[in-house]
């Protein structure tokens, strides 16, 4: 009996406590949900298991927990995620949307029809200028405007973010219209020097907040 009892406990290892913090973090195993903050694991002596911890807001730890580990309790405390306390999601981020220009700020010359929008980029150069140092492309006779990407490391996070704002003029319904865009691209930071590893993302610096309610307040209709 002693004997079936060491070689089952041999062949079946023994239950591992995993503890995780904070207690609603996802715990799978062998990418199954097996609960939250807390579970207990049988794993072989010889054996492991494939271990995700996952919360919000929190870095996802992988890892593995092997069967001849000696500890009945191991705790696991994720690390907060720095990236998205240093950033803001963003619905607009890569995508054009419009602004009604308020009427104050351009006028249509009712003989030749020309329009005169100068007020207009004026105002819209002063927004940019409060985000940006320099503005790299700015021809008001063809309605374009582009600002040179800015960059920001977050070094805790390994992540190199960068954003940049295009301006294009429209006119729907008649009415002078800007179409606005605030691209914004993600790359690790070791891999920051080459233009492929930048790719789309939902997050943008937290600078630029106010930067698009602040392009609606001083540019669009009242």
């Amino acid at each position: 009996m002693l004997i079936a009892a060491v070689f089952a406990v041999y062949a079946w290892g023994k239950d591992i406590k995993i503890v995780v913090i904070p207690s609603e973090a996802t715990i799978k195993v062998n990418g199954s949900y097996y609960g939250d903050g807390s579970a207990v694991l049988k794993i072989k002596k010889n054996d492991f298991v494939s271990l995700e911890c996952s919360c919000p807001g929190y870095e996802t730890l992988n890892t593995r927990i092997y069967g001849n580990d000696d500890r009945k309790t191991i705790e696991v405390k994720l690390k907060e995620d720095m990236l998205l306390k240093q950033t803001t999601e963003s619905s607009v981020a890569n995508n054009f949307f419009s602004v009604k220009v308020n009427k104050s700020l351009y006028s249509d010359d009712p003989t030749t029809g020309k329009r005169n929008s100068e007020n207009a980029w004026k105002m819209a150069h002063s927004v940019l200028l409060k985000y940006f140092d320099e503005i790299m492309t700015s021809d008001a006779a063809s309605g374009f405007i582009q600002t040179p990407w800015l960059y920001k490391n977050y070094v805790e996070a390994g992540k190199t973010l960068r954003c940049r704002v295009t301006i294009k003029e429209s006119n729907i319904g008649g009415d002078l219209t800007f179409q606005i865009k605030m691209a914004s691209e993600m790359a690790p930071i070791q891999g920051r020097s080459r233009e492929e590893s930048f790719l789309e993302t939902n997050r943008i610096m937290k600078e630029f907040e106010t930067l698009i309610s602040e392009f609606q307040s001083r540019l669009g209709e009242k």
